[in-house]
């Protein structure tokens, strides 16, 4: 029997949370079913610290939009969101301040 290992009151995860996945996974939706975004991907590097969410006007276009999050130490984490051909538009250690900025840029697709 395989034994469960208990989560230490001590230790404060970093990261990504699940709430936040959904915010970002509605996004999608929203904009898919304006017709303004068709495609996403999710990647994620455990080792690396690193996971993307990445927006696409079409499957075969290259990414219109891409939202990274990275470990940068043991209770820190950043928000970066990337847009096509202009590179890194916004850093930031908060998460809504990165996820208000890229619903901006979704509508600014439309």
């Amino acid at each position: 029997m395989s034994e469960v290992i208990p989560f230490s009151a001590q230790s404060h995860p970093s990261g990504f949370t699940n709430a936040q996945f959904k915010k970002l996974d509605g996004l999608y939706l929203q904009a898919s079913a304006a017709k303004t975004l068709t495609y996403r991907s999710v990647e994620c590097d455990f080792d690396e610290g690193i996971a993307s969410y990445t927006y696409y006007r079409s499957e075969h276009f290259s990414p219109s939009l891409q939202f990274v999050i990275r470990r940068v130490g043991p209770r820190a984490t950043m928000y970066e969101l990337y847009a096509q051909e202009r590179g890194r538009i916004l850093k930031s250690g908060v998460f809504e301040k990165v996820y208000e900025r890229l619903k901006e840029e979704i509508d600014a697709l439309s």
